[in-house]
């Protein structure tokens, strides 16, 4: 999958919004879309982006499908700590980010440094001018709508996302294990910023998982159709079949599913906390 080249133009453009009505998400899941507060630069600026189209792009820009199978998409995540994620779903670079006005510095944690312009920041879209190394790219964003108060409860802080690096030697049963549930936080705070966020859906795309979602329910994907991404978080297939049979056991335990939560969002992020604190 290649993104198709756009070319932008570019101005200021600051609005906030107020959601307050259910919303039929494409897999005919009902999303309570939570009222917002207005925000300020800063924290509309921290959430998830998908990056939509380019002009100019760079390689880490172009979102593409592997030999093997595995999607990787372009994107980024400024948190609320001010650090900030190039490519969550990708070829990951973190780094600190520093905000003044419509201009945004970003010092990587490898030594690169970059300018991002804001041309335009809007409850759906970002666009930003970036310029690296003297080569300038202009990108288009799209809003997942998510929103991560407390950084360290964000899924992709370095201490939340280290579960998706492949390790380069056979892992233990308690390593797997911890992997495993590591997994199962990542995906309880991927949830609450979802919910927090006011989204009307969940993008699952390119995220590792060995979950199918369901409305009031969670199972696990069979070992034929394990997830190649989440199968390459571990050594191996083997290493990778374990882990998901610590999950098919710990879904099979009894767990509180709160009934009179409309939210299915909220309900499920309750059910991986007990999930979570039970493995």
């Amino acid at each position: 999958m290649r993104i198709h080249f756009l070319l932008l133009f570019f101005f200021i453009s600051l609005s906030f919004y107020r959601c307050t009505s259910p919303v039929q998400n494409g897999n005919g899941k009902i999303v309570e879309a939570a009222s917002n507060v207005e925000k300020d630069t800063f924290h509309l600026l921290c959430q998830y982006w998908q990056l939509a189209d380019a002009e100019l792009p760079t390689s880490k820009d172009i979102s593409f499908t592997n030999d093997d199978g595995i999607l990787f998409q372009s994107g980024i995540i400024f948190m609320t700590d001010s650090l900030m994620l190039e490519n969550p779903k990708g070829e990951m670079s973190y780094g600190k980010f520093k905000v003044n006005g419509n201009t945004i510095n970003v010092d990587f944690d490898d030594g690169r440094k970059a300018i991002y312009k804001i041309g335009r920041l809007h409850k759906d879209e970002l666009w930003l001018r970036r310029t690296e190394n003297k080569h300038v790219s202009q990108l288009t964003f799209k809003a997942s709508n998510t929103y991560w108060a407390d950084a360290n409860k964000n899924p992709f802080a370095k201490q939340n996302y280290q579960w998706v690096q492949r390790p380069n030697k056979p892992e233990s049963a308690e390593e797997i294990k911890k992997r495993a549930k590591e997994s199962v936080q990542f995906y309880a705070y991927y949830f609450d910023g979802f919910a927090d966020g006011g989204a009307t859906k969940i993008n699952f795309d390119a995220i590792p998982s060995c979950f199918n979602w369901y409305a009031g329910g969670i199972t696990i994907q069979s070992e034929n159709k394990l997830d190649k991404k989440w199968i390459n978080c571990f050594y191996s297939k083997e290493q990778a079949f374990q882990a998901r049979q610590i999950l098919q056991d710990a879904i099979m335990k009894k767990y509180y599913w709160d009934t009179t939560q409309s939210n299915w969002v909220k309900q499920t992020a309750l059910v991986l906390k007990q999930i979570h604190g039970g493995l």
